[in-house]
């Protein structure tokens, strides 16, 4: 079985991490199979992507530690590594399409990473979270570091990246680092239900929305003269003249 599978259900399309013999620890292999997945989905997206994981215990435990050694024994491969970690991630946060993480337990290293490219986290009470390169002599990227200060500000970023202490998932949700909380058991129909509610919308709304929030993050790669032709352009859309027609007609709009 391959580590990173990608399936598709319609409009909705699924990336599942199949290792949970080892805690779901993403290898360079695992980081190409994202890259490659992402840049399929950027060409054709989906309607929604939902990322989750295999095992009940953990999301993603990080670094794959028995290849990290031998990464560590050459610089040249560790460096191409790091550069290929920092892509896929960028990838993955920049997809048009909405994007929902769901976190079925551990979420540490790059498990952090592949969370908080995605739009929502939808996470267990179980679920534990922490950004551990403090305790390595390392540093999280820039990129990384402005992912996590957008979502839980200047003093709870010094907590997390500065302390390399984990946080609970209660925590992580009263800091705006979870989207959603649910017990185990409910997790998985939580979030499928969260992904109808998504696919429900309208496609060019999602995605404009999403170019709008990243452009006013520093993000992205469009011009505010692109935003506004997104905003001006949908006024001309099919999404526009079903949802005007269901509005007025007092109905639920059904958007391709």
């Amino acid at each position: 079985m391959e580590h990173l599978t990608l399936s598709t259900d319609g409009k909705l399309a699924t990336l599942t991490l199949n290792r949970a013999d080892k805690r779901n620890a993403m290898d360079s292999a695992m980081w190409q199979q994202l890259l490659d997945y992402c840049d399929k989905l950027r060409q054709q997206p989906p309607k929604l992507l939902k990322l989750q994981a295999s095992g009940e215990q953990t999301f993603c435990a990080g670094a794959d530690i028995a290849e990290l050694q031998q990464l560590m024994a050459d610089k040249a491969a560790l460096q191409a590594n790091n550069r290929l970690i920092q892509q896929a991630q960028q990838v993955l946060e920049n997809l048009p399409c909405p994007t929902v993480a769901v976190i079925n337990g551990a979420c540490f290293g790059g498990g952090m990473g592949l969370a908080l490219a995605c739009d929502f986290r939808i996470a267990a009470e179980h679920a534990q979270f922490a950004i551990t390169p403090a305790k390595l002599g390392l540093l999280y990227t820039l990129e990384d570091c402005k992912r996590v200060l957008d979502l839980v500000g200047l003093a709870r970023a010094k907590q997390l990246l500065m302390t390399a202490q984990p946080i609970d998932a209660q925590t992580a949700f009263d800091w705006g680092l979870v989207t959603q909380l649910h017990i185990k058991e409910d997790l998985h129909a939580a979030a499928d239900a969260f992904c109808q509610q998504l696919l429900s919308l309208s496609s060019t709304s999602l995605q404009g929305i999403k170019h709008t929030l990243a452009h006013l993050c520093g993000r992205g790669n469009q011009s505010a003269e692109d935003i506004r032709m997104l905003f001006t352009n949908a006024f001309d859309g099919e999404d526009f003249s079903e949802g005007a027609a269901a509005f007025l007609a007092r109905r639920p709009a059904q958007f391709p």
